[in-house]
């Protein structure tokens, strides 16, 4: 009996600090999802002088999960009328559980919804580029940062669950 509660003990934190590694993992994958949208919409707005809400409706079908929703959830919000930035913002606030995103950088990407719809398409180019640049250079670092991160939260786990085990016999 105190063999199988030792090894649930071990397998529960371990399977925990697995959880968080690969919570880790998927940051810098969401923000390569995130760039590759915002790049879409710099095409939209530019080169297509798409509408927003449109330009939403092609997002939301080319883009993965989680990022679908998002878009998904602005397309309609633009359709009801909201203002583009509002409901930006609204929207970060309400799904940002959703990711695996961290407040840094959901703070570069509040900063698009500051321009979205209120000037005009060069104006909105420039100021994608720019968090499209911000992006990129934070997907760089948090790339290597999530690997050394993932690898000491699964090995942690188990280090935690045989310590348990130690203190508890």
């Amino acid at each position: 009996m105190i063999v199988l509660g030792c090894i649930a003990l071990i397998a529960g934190c371990g399977s925990m600090g697995l959880w968080l590694a690969q919570r880790i993992r998927r940051r810098p994958e969401e923000l390569r999802g995130c760039l590759v949208a915002l790049t879409l919409l710099d095409t939209e707005i530019v080169w297509g002088s798409t509408p927003l809400p449109e330009a939403f409706c092609v997002l939301k079908e080319r883009t993965d999960v989680p990022w679908q929703g998002f878009f998904s959830e602005l397309q309609k919000r633009l359709e009801r009328g909201e203002p583009a930035g509002e409901a930006w913002n609204n929207e970060i606030s309400l799904q940002s559980s959703r990711f695996c995103l961290k407040q840094e950088d959901w703070r570069v990407i509040r900063d698009i919804g500051k321009g979205l719809g209120r000037s005009d398409g060069q104006e909105q180019h420039k100021q994608l580029e720019l968090v499209l640049r911000q992006l990129t250079m934070l997907k760089d670092q948090v790339g290597i940062w999530s690997e050394k991160q993932a690898k000491m939260w699964s090995y942690l786990g188990f280090l935690c669950g045989i310590a348990g085990v130690l203190i508890l016999i």
